[in-house]
């Protein structure tokens, strides 16, 4: 989740912009799917090349610092719930276990950075499907890419 995604969620969280805060649930979960990719094919090439471990971390950190700096610039501390320390402890936090999943140590090692500033958002945001948001039934649309499997023996019927 980015700092845009983490702005919407959180209006969202007031119930503020909602139909906002699903497109961006719909593109957070488009999102985690490449990095399911990247960090199955970070490890098989860091195998291969193992030099390149030096360079991932240089990479990640350049990476924090920008959006860091962008967070900054776009949100800064003008909205409630969101400073600019949080966004980079936030930032800081998803660097690590990004990190942590193909296998490599934390950059960020300070305690503050083992945990998410933005827990409730995260909740909210359900990308793990823990069902921690609701929906009126009759109002909301299907966000899953999974099929149904209940619909076998309907020919038989």
């Amino acid at each position: 989740m980015g700092s845009c995604v983490i702005f919407f969620y959180n209006l969202a969280s007031r119930q503020l912009m909602s139909g906002s805060a699903d497109v961006f649930k719909m593109i957070n979960r488009d999102e985690l799917s490449h990095v399911r990719l990247y960090q199955k094919l970070i490890p098989e090439a860091m195998a291969i090349f193992p030099h390149s471990v030096e360079q991932i971390y240089e990479m990640f950190d350049s990476a924090v610092k920008h959006e860091c700096r962008w967070t900054n610039h776009i949100v800064g501390n003008d909205i409630l719930g969101i400073t600019e320390y949080s966004t980079e402890q936030y930032t800081k936090y998803l660097a690590n276990i990004r990190l942590k999943a193909i296998g490599l140590e934390p950059l960020y090692r300070e305690e503050k950075y083992n945990k998410s500033p933005y827990n409730h958002l995260e909740r909210f945001s359900d990308t793990k499907k823990e069902g921690h948001t609701k929906a009126n039934f009759f109002e909301a649309t299907v966000t899953s890419y999974v099929m149904s499997s209940g619909l076998s023996g309907w020919d038989e019927i």
